[in-house]
């Protein structure tokens, strides 16, 4: 291990490197994609990390809701499952146990070595100095359809264990004969987990050319000087607000039928620590939308540092600082063998009581509730396809899987309102309607803002959309709907007021599960309209100019 110390000049070009690096790794592995929730969507991470498994970089485009897993499943491989001396060069590992990895099995980790050869000039033994891991939603895992329709967790597909997909670069090819004998659309879940081999590979490369351009025999020495500034500047972010208890109650829709869900978030801070505990919080759903307690982690230390440090890096020290607690077996740390797989609409909600409760303390540093937690749709079905033989063009038929995923409108905040059908916390793109409609057999009718949905106060909440669309094809195919506000609304914060709530429907009329699985028949249109975002502050300090502008625009009547 080296002692050398970097002036902050060459910190600061290293750490852009680093970045360079960790997004470059990202693009090879939207680009090599064979899914649309991951080549369109962007739904994945690719992560940084030492000898420890400390995260050190995480890539720019990277989902809010694997903060900290990558480093959590890593260090979990080295302490349980694969021991620092018995990983080889050319290993991956490959998991997407929910409790090791991003809280539901359709989210396949893989992690990398990295390795450095003997090289005198520098000093050094070569070996192990480093992991780079990936995350991405795979297309299918088996089981229901991905959604909230599973009622236990084996319903909801393979669970594969850390398991080596390859040894010292050779693959194992029964891991990959079981994943393909059992998953819808194998074509491209095979592509996509290739993808993400691709893009560690890609990572290894760029680092290692760092490496060598700058003389460095192991990363240690980079590591500790990333991770300390963090989490210094974390500590000193956190040490400017006044210390207390501060709690908050947030309702959702649970089932959006007879099963609502409660939470409850007490947020402690003391010094430069900051602790959050779910106490309280209803227990586990019937439904699949129950989370565990690496994604609840996630999705609560998302909106702190987005609160506090919402610049600083996003690495091993920016995090130390905060502790999340939750009742085991609750909605919020569920346990086998509970279904698992909407866990992302219990999560998008997160940022609603701890902003709430932070209000009390930091006013200034929140915003309000936004318009929805991440409303998620998947079709999945047969289409005719047309392949090039040697013999001519034959028509076949072949299975898709696609996912798309739909906004409401972005939060207030202390001194702007909020944006119109803008995602958050998670931060997937939409999948372009062209594609959407090349893959599956649906025609969209409409894509427009829902005046009137954006919670009023002194900066008003952005508005929500109508998306409609109509199913074209002959064929039944499965349909799996994940919504939320459309029995409860989006909070408004500091005296602003909430958004509008959402709702859905189907023509001709016919029941339509607010979370589950159905079926979508030819003619069918499919209307959903999405919540607005709530409001800051209070509604008699809201400028005339800007009331006006509302009206001009039609965003109020």
């Amino acid at each position: 291990m080296t002692s050398q110390k970097y002036d902050p000049i060459t910190l600061s070009i290293l750490w852009a490197r680093l970045l360079a690096i960790v997004d470059e790794a990202g693009t090879t592995l939207q680009r090599t994609s064979f899914s649309t929730v991951t080549r369109e969507s962007n739904d994945f991470a690719v992560v940084l990390m030492d000898a420890q498994g400390r995260s050190i970089a995480q890539s720019s485009i990277s989902v809010p809701s694997f903060l900290g897993v990558l480093p959590m499943l890593t260090q979990a491989l080295l302490r349980d499952y694969f021991p620092l001396e018995t990983w080889q060069d050319g290993d991956v590992v490959m998991t997407n146990d929910p409790w090791l990895c991003a809280g539901h099995k359709p989210d396949i980790g893989l992690v990398s070595p990295i390795f450095r050869q003997n090289n005198s000039s520098i000093g050094g033994e070569g070996g192990l100095v480093g992991f780079i891991g990936t995350i991405a939603h795979s297309p299918d895992m088996g089981g229901a359809l991905w959604g909230a329709g599973a009622r236990d967790l084996y319903e909801e597909g393979l669970m594969i264990p850390p398991t080596k997909l390859y040894e010292a670069g050779k693959p194992n090819q029964m891991l990959f004969n079981i994943i393909e004998a059992n998953v819808r659309a194998s074509r491209q879940t095979l592509g996509d987990i290739r993808a993400q081999v691709a893009s560690n590979e890609q990572g290894i490369r760029s680092l290692s050319k760092m490496m060598d351009e700058n003389n460095m025999a192991d990363l240690e020495a980079l590591s500790e000087q990333v991770i300390e500034a963090s989490e210094k500047a974390m500590r000193e972010a956190l040490r400017k607000a006044p210390d207390g208890t501060y709690c908050y109650e947030y309702d959702a829709d649970g089932d959006g039928l007879n099963e609502p869900v409660h939470i409850k978030c007490a947020i402690t801070i003391k010094d430069d620590e900051i602790e959050v505990d779910y106490e309280g919080t209803s227990g586990a759903h019937s439904l699949a939308i129950n989370a565990v307690k690496n994604y609840v982690y996630a999705y609560t230390a998302y909106p702190i540092k987005c609160a506090f440090s919402p610049d600083v890096p996003n690495n091993e020290g920016a995090f130390r600082p905060i502790k999340v607690k939750a009742p085991k077996g609750s909605l919020l740390n569920a346990q086998k063998p509970v279904p698992l797989g909407g866990r992302n609409i219990t999560g998008n909600i997160l940022h609603a009581p701890v902003f709430g409760a932070l209000a009390q303390a930091v006013p200034l540093q929140v915003q309000a509730d936004c318009g929805s937690a991440c409303w998620c749709m998947v079709l999945n079905g047969q289409k005719d396809i047309v392949l090039q033989t040697p013999n001519g063009t034959e028509k076949a038929q072949t299975e898709f899987v696609e996912y798309f995923f739909l906004n409401g409108g972005y939060a207030a905040r202390p001194h702007l309102d909020g944006v119109n059908v803008l995602s958050f916390p998670t931060n997937v793109a939409n999948v372009p309607i062209e594609v959407l409609e090349r893959d599956a057999p649906i025609l969209v009718t409409e894509k427009s803002l829902r005046p009137n949905t954006g919670g009023a106060g002194k900066y008003r909440g952005g508005l929500g959309q109508t998306f409609a669309f109509k199913m074209v094809g002959k064929e039944p195919i499965n349909f799996s709907i994940l919504t939320e506000k459309t029995k409860t609304f989006p909070h408004g914060i500091c005296g602003g007021e909430n958004g509008g709530g959402g709702s859905f429907d189907i023509q001709p009329p016919r029941f339509l599960p607010p979370k589950g699985l159905t079926k979508l028949y030819e003619g069918e249109l499919v209307t959903l309209n999405l919540p607005g975002g709530g409001g800051y502050g209070p509604k008699a300090e809201r400028d005339a100019a800007a009331i006006a502008n509302d009206e001009a625009l039609g965003y109020i009547s």
